[in-house]
């Protein structure tokens, strides 16, 4: 892992906006005259889409004027400059008003119909108004204003719009993707999920906000490069030149407003007639006129909040205590009074009960803590509401999410003397099953230990006589097993509880333990219908806290299971979905697994880069909540990623790290699969072909002894991508001996039909196999199997250069690709005499048609021939053969 704090280059593109720009440019191409009005908050870019609009418009002379508050009670002030010499608008203001606008229109008519920028008009003066609206409604000029987003419209401007003159374009802010995509221009490379997502929530989407904050996080170190991928420290807060700008604002207060935005800073949001009841309603209207707050409808509430996040952040930042105290009490009694209606209220109403101090419900207290846990909050004020409400009522389950706040937090020790402690007191099966549950949670996935998780399972079941809890406890321990690699074994426990044979639909824990163990045994229709029941089941509104424990990986489990179901599109919109509203909430586990997954879909379908920033992304966020399961199965994306781009240096880096991970130590061995091919690709790469393929075809053995037949699938299948077809023709045979390969799934289907075909140098089996990857969106085994393809075509009677031509293309998709077959692939490893002379023409800048002209042959000939030169040098391009022409010519 490497830390840059460098400056990047401070420059601020122009996103997400072309609609609008777009819009403004109609309203300025017609045969007449006309104009926009472009309208939104401050700092939204309303100045700056003008200037874009009126920079794609060239050839247009632009005459510029800044209204200003100052110069709104001087006559004319906005156009002074275009005033003649001894005129005073006040001596007659009719001729100065005519003789600015022939000032304005007069100009070279070769530089085609001038533009009008005003910006701010609210701020003209009655003269100056005047102006505008003469040259609009005589069609002298075209006219581009800005307004700002709350400021009541000009009678003259709105008389101007009713008559379509002017076209209303309006700016709204920046969302996640923009705001997005605005970073990674400004810092010149991608920004982690969580970063973009945080940026996005405190400014708002407002472009301007998004500069001062981002200067602000690099100025004070705030933000830093971790492996080519910017992190922002979660607890940055506003700028100092942000904070001051907005306090401004503030500042100009009166007492009774000041107290409404207090309450609403503490709160978030008050139900509007609620907030009449605890403040002045005309400071409450007073502050909506000024924008200083919003009035949103919700349904049939009407929720007020401030106007801006960072109010909120500047407010509770300079509250006195008392005040602090005196308002939480408040607003506490206040929806006691009322009545939580919902869940999210309650949480709130926890909060300000403890800051504010008094009696409470402790029914209300673990519920609010309950809802903390599932909507993964701080780790501090979970423990904080789960401690209040266990010590007022004793409750297994206070105690059990006291235990899942500490070890989120880290605190292991801790976490475990909590479990002790609860062990002790339980005298109900529902207690001696949760206890259990999450002991075996913490450590069969958290530490590791498979052996002593069943054992507490195990010594659970026979303590326990509900047959409900006993369920419970034999579905966390197929879930184990399945984690482990052995899904023949948590299958058989499942089968009961998933197969839906009674009518009845499985539960959380045993849908998500199905999807897993049916996923390791190549059962893919029944892995996509379980991960997907899990999933609903995740979503619904009220989730016990002993399910919490499965929330962490299932996104990503999901993810996997429908690309190697053959859905990859469905996979990547489903992750990007999941991504976006871990991001939003700040769930850094739900985070790391997601964008594993993601990274293991974008490395089979091509997108190498994507790829590997997903893999440095999620590897950052398995070291954040020391996830070392994780943590190994997502450097072992990237070793793959990395070997795949032919990069050298990262991927000893990575070797190294994976090594450090100990992974040989843990139990839970789902991923080592993924671990097992990344160091074969590794070892292959770096010198040892043999040896790397004898011992994956051992570890494909392995994982199909245990019943685990899409590990043993897949890693035959690299065995093959490796060259050593016959190796994995012979594993396939021996794990169809024991299982039938499951029917439903493709990826396994076209896996087979490519090893069968590379065995038997069968090009037609290869480039049907292509086809069937190819659908999948597995391009990069699409790649391989064509490569393979042209290698079994050489010396045939079949035309070796359409092959090799369609691997080349295909290989094109997946920029900086590198794999074995691709560098065999043509009429031999080593270029011809002739292809050398196309290959060194083409590297001098010559055109195919040069070539053939200088060569006397066709331009297909050409064409043909730099086919097989990419593929035999595994280059992509013209751009990469100079590098690329350093072996000696095979003689011919």
């Amino acid at each position: 892992m490497t830390v840059e704090t460098q400056q990047p280059q401070r420059r601020w593109p122009f996103v997400a906006r072309d609609a609008e720009r777009a819009a403004v440019l109609r309203a300025l191409g017609g045969a007449e005259a006309g104009g926009a009005l472009i309208v939104g908050p401050a700092g939204i870019g309303k100045s700056r889409l003008a200037d874009e609009a009126l920079a794609a418009r060239s050839g247009h002379r632009v005459l510029r004027v800044h209204a200003s508050e100052a110069g709104r009670d001087v006559p004319l002030g906005a156009f002074a400059r275009w005033l003649p010499a001894r005129t005073r608008a006040g001596d007659d203001a009719g001729g100065a008003v005519a003789a600015v606008v022939r000032a304005l229109s007069a100009g070279p008519a070769t530089e085609g119909r001038a533009v009008l920028l005003v910006d701010d008009v609210d701020l003209l003066d009655p003269l100056s108004a005047l102006v505008i609206h003469q040259i609009v409604a005589g069609g002298l000029l075209d006219v581009v204003a800005t307004l700002r987003s709350g400021t009541p419209v000009p009678d003259f401007v709105t008389a101007l719009l009713r008559t379509g003159r002017l076209t209303r374009v309006d700016l709204e802010p920046l969302g996640p993707p923009a705001i997005g995509a605005l970073l990674a221009a400004v810092l010149a490379g991608p920004v982690s999920s969580i970063s973009v997502a945080f940026i996005q929530r405190v400014s708002a989407g407002n472009p301007l906000y998004v500069r001062e904050l981002l200067g602000d996080a690099l100025d004070t170190g705030a933000l830093t490069v971790v492996d080519g991928l910017w992190h922002l420290r979660p607890s940055q807060t506003a700028s100092q030149r942000l904070t001051d700008l907005l306090d401004a604002r503030l500042r100009s207060t009166t007492p009774e407003e000041r107290r409404a935005l207090e309450l609403l800073a503490l709160a978030g949001q008050v139900g509007l007639s609620r907030l009449h009841e605890l403040c002045d309603p005309e400071a409450v209207e007073s502050l909506e006129r000024r924008g200083l707050i919003m009035v949103r409808r919700d349904g049939r509430r009407l929720p007020a909040g401030l106007a801006h996040p960072l109010y909120g952040e500047i407010l509770r930042a300079t509250l006195p205590a008392s005040a602090r105290l005196r308002h939480s009490r408040t607003l506490a009694d206040l929806y006691e009074h009322a009545g939580a209606r919902r869940a999210d209220d309650l949480l709130r109403w926890a909060v300000w009960r403890l800051t504010g101090g008094g009696g409470f419900d402790p029914a209300w207290m673990t519920e609010a803590a309950r809802r903390a846990t599932v909507l993964r909050a701080g780790a501090g004020l979970r423990e904080r509401l789960a401690r209040h409400a266990w010590a007022a009522t004793g409750d297994v389950e206070a105690g059990l999410l006291v235990c899942a706040a500490q070890f989120d937090d880290g605190r292991f020790a801790d976490g475990y003397r909590t479990l002790d402690r609860l062990a002790g007191t339980v005298d109900s099966d529902e207690g001696r099953a949760g206890v259990a549950l999450a002991r075996a949670f913490y450590r069969g996935w958290g530490a590791g230990r498979l052996d002593e998780a069943l054992d507490v399972l195990e010594a659970a079941e026979a303590a326990v006589t509900d047959p409900v809890w006993r369920a419970e406890l034999a579905t966390q321990r197929s879930m184990l097993l399945a984690a482990s690699g052995t899904p023949a074994e948590a299958l058989r426990l499942l089968e009961p509880l998933v197969d839906g044979r009674d009518g009845a639909e499985p539960s959380l824990r045993a849908a998500a333990a199905g999807g897993m163990a049916c996923m390791m045994a190549g059962r893919f229709p029944a892995a996509m219908r379980l991960s997907r029941r899990a999933y609903r089941l995740i979503a619904e509104a009220d989730r016990e806290h002993r399910d919490i424990g499965v929330l962490t990986g299932l996104a990503g489990l999901c993810v996997r299971v429908i690309t190697d179901a053959g859905h990859a599109a469905e996979a990547r919109a489903f992750g990007g979905a999941a991504l976006r509203a871990a991001a939003d909430t700040g769930d850094a586990h739900g985070l790391a697994w997601i964008t594993a997954g993601l990274a293991s879909l974008e490395l089979p379908a091509g997108n190498l880069e994507r790829a590997r920033r997903h893999a440095v992304e999620a590897a950052a966020y398995f070291r954040r909540v020391n996830s070392p399961i994780g943590l190994g199965w997502v450097l072992a994306i990237g070793l793959l990623v990395a070997v795949h781009q032919g990069d050298t240096a990262r991927a000893g880096v990575l070797r190294a790290e994976l090594a450090s991970t100990r992974p040989e130590l843990r139990q839970i061995r789902m991923y080592h699969y993924e671990i097992d091919r990344a160091v074969a690709w590794h070892t292959a790469y770096t010198g040892d072909p043999d040896n790397a393929c004898v011992t994956l075809a051992g570890q494909a053995r392995h994982w199909a002894e245990r019943g685990a037949v899409m590990p043993a699938v897949v890693l035959a299948g690299d065995l093959a991508r490796l060259g050593r077809a016959d190796l994995a023709a012979a594993v396939l045979a021996e794990v169809t001996l024991e299982v039938t390969l499951p029917d439903g799934w493709p990826l396994g289907a076209a896996i087979a039909a490519f090893v069968a075909g590379a065995a038997q140098g069968d090009p037609v089996a290869l480039e049907s196999a292509a086809d069937a990857f190819g659908r999948l969106g597995f391009t990069v085994y699409a790649v391989d199997a064509l490569s393979a393809a042209a290698v079994a075509t050489a010396g045939t009677s079949r035309e070796p250069a359409r092959v090799v031509a369609a691997a080349a293309a295909l290989a094109a998709q997946c920029p900086g690709l590198r794999t074995p077959l691709l560098s065999r692939a043509g009429t031999g490893d080593r270029l011809t005499r002739r292809e050398r002379e196309v290959a060194l023409l083409a590297a001098q800048g010559l055109s195919n048609r040069d070539i053939a002209e200088r060569l006397t042959v066709s331009g297909r000939t050409v064409e043909n021939h730099l086919a097989r030169v990419y593929l035999k040098l595994g280059v992509h391009g013209r751009e990469g053969l100079e590098a690329g022409l350093s072996s000696p010519p095979a003689e011919n």
